[in-house]
């Protein structure tokens, strides 16, 4: 379960958030400071979520591809093949 919740925590996030107006509409008589505290907690759970789904993103950006080593090598080999061709 806990994976399932780390996997898909903002999928679940969005379904309370799509939930609550209609909880509003079928228990009217909720009280306007609790529907003001679900809309605090709903907003600070959207922040952290975006905040998590950045920082993904960063790192996604930021590691190195394989790629990138592969571009590398690519020259490695050039300048050994250029080394070669030089010598005879």
């Amino acid at each position: 379960m806990n994976e399932f919740v780390k996997n898909h925590g903002v999928r679940l996030f969005a379904a309370v958030a799509a939930l609550t107006p209609f909880l509003v509409t079928r228990f009217p008589e909720v009280p306007w400071e609790a529907l003001a505290a679900i809309a605090a907690a709903l907003l600070g759970v959207g922040e952290v979520a975006q905040r998590t789904e950045d920082r993904k993103t960063t790192d996604a950006f930021l590691a190195q591809s394989p790629w990138d080593r592969a571009a590398e090598h690519q020259v490695e080999l050039a300048a050994i093949e250029a080394e070669r061709k030089a010598g005879l």
